[in-house]
């Protein structure tokens, strides 16, 4: 990782064009957050539990609990329980929680 790209992430500016989606209707604040294609199994563990019915977002359970793509099965496990039943109080403590410190990204250290 370059030097800019460390701030970069430790400001979360990365984030920004996400954002710009937020306010596009494209993306959620709350919800699975978006992966690579090139990441099919995740892809198949989140098609085949109904994940793909809401729309992604910047943060969402399994990034608030640890887990990261690496783990495919058990994010997939996480973001079907939030698209199942999503709800406001939820979403407003994930925000939170993602705020002050949760969600830190996928295992990369900056």
């Amino acid at each position: 990782m370059t030097p800019v790209g460390r701030v970069l992430r430790r400001l979360k500016i990365d984030e920004l064009p996400q954002l710009w989606n937020v306010a596009r209707g494209k993306m959620s604040l709350v919800g699975p957050r978006p992966c690579l294609p090139m990441q099919t199994q995740l892809i198949e563990e989140r098609r085949r539990r109904g994940v793909y019915e809401v729309r992604p977002g910047i943060t969402g359970r399994g990034q608030t609990g640890g887990l990261d793509m690496s783990t495919p099965v058990e994010l997939a496990v996480e973001d079907a329980i939030w698209s199942a039943r999503p709800n406001l109080r939820d979403y407003v403590w994930l925000i939170l929680i993602t705020i002050f410190g949760k969600g830190r990204g996928d295992a990369i250290r900056t």
